[in-house]
């Protein structure tokens, strides 16, 4: 038969308790950490989403946490609106508004103009602004659609270098 015996002594039950206590508090490190990175996000994409909702835009807000402290990149998807199309000058105010009101710093706003186009306006061009019902509201639209209309006659033909000269001198 076999005995063994154990003999526990106050030295390595501290020990064991030591390593017990270090390890759960790296766990509970890890989820706070979870958990304020989620709480960062969620603020940065409610301001950004009522910043805009208080200039009467809808847009939709993703956000995700680059490598460093803080430093996130946030990926807005809005209408293809007039009022958007200098949007460098937007990113800026907002960035520095995210930084006062939550903390985080931006480090780049990316813009998303999807452009929702039926089949009609796939197939033909010549479409009436009018008749297009996703573009009645912004001006934008028209603008491009006259724009296209003036170059409607626009042509692309070979021609010899002597050809190039003689238009290149009369302009």
């Amino acid at each position: 038969m076999f005995t063994m015996t154990i003999s526990l002594d106050s030295l390595a039950l501290y020990i064991v308790a030591a390593d017990v206590l270090i390890l759960l508090s790296y766990v509970l490190y890890i989820f706070h950490n979870k958990r304020r990175l989620e709480k960062s996000i969620k603020d940065i994409t409610d301001f950004i989403t009522d910043y805009f909702l208080n200039t009467g835009a809808e847009v939709q807000v993703r956000c995700f946490k680059i490598d460093g402290n803080r430093r996130y990149v946030t990926l807005i998807e809005s209408q293809p609106l007039k009022r958007f199309r200098y949007s460098n000058v937007l990113e800026s105010n907002l960035i520095g508004h995210v930084f006062k009101v939550t903390g985080n710093i931006i480090e780049k706003i990316y813009w998303r103009f999807p452009v929702q186009l039926n089949q009609n306006t796939m197939a033909a061009y010549s479409i009436p602004i009018e008749e297009n019902n996703n573009t009645e509201d912004d001006l934008y639209f028209a603008e491009v659609h006259k724009l296209a209309e003036s170059k409607a006659e626009y042509n692309v033909n070979e021609v010899s270098w002597d050809e190039f000269e003689t238009s290149k001198k009369e302009t």
